[in-house]
Formats: C-alpha cells, structure tokens, sequence
C-alpha cells in the first residue's frame, strides 16, 4: 500500500497521523461559528460531540488567524464567539 498524500489544509495541524476524526471536529467547531452563536466550551463540546473545543478554539485563533472573542461569565465559563466584520462584536 502507498501513503496518501496529506491534502488537508490545517496550516502545519497533521491531522491524518491521528484519525479524519480530528478534521471533522474542528470542521464542526468552524461551522457552529459561522453560524453567528455564541457558546461555551461546554456547549461546543457537546454539539461537536469533541471534548476538545478549547483546543480547537486555539487553534483556529492561531493557526487560522480568526477573531474568537471571549468573555468571563458569572458562573466562571467563558463565553466565545466569532467576531463580526465591521459593526459591534459584542
């Protein structure tokens, strides 16, 4: 058997050497955001079926350049969602 060629386009994230779980999970944190939602790790966790939102969360802030903003609930979760474009993001 050959190796197939990794065509994933996670900006230096292998994911292959792992399973394609990893790819569909953080495919599934991306689109919960493009949504327009805003949520918890927690809630994330839960919708993506991942224990790993934060991570994934990192990883989209720093390996993909996009605007996750956050902020500190009462209860001690904190809260993240997509930054709009021009306009309020809060």
């Amino acid at each position: 058997m050959t190796k197939q060629k990794n065509n994933s386009k996670y900006l230096g994230h292998d994911y292959t050497n792992k399973s394609t779980d990893s790819a569909r999970l953080i495919q599934s944190v991306r689109k919960l955001f493009l949504s327009g939602g805003k949520f918890t790790a927690k809630e994330l966790n839960s919708l993506a079926g991942t224990n790993d939102a934060r991570k994934f969360i990192s990883v989209l802030r720093n390996k993909e350049g996009w605007q996750i903003k956050d902020c500190r609930l009462s209860n001690g979760c904190k809260l993240y969602w997509l930054a709009g474009e021009g306009g309020s993001d809060e």
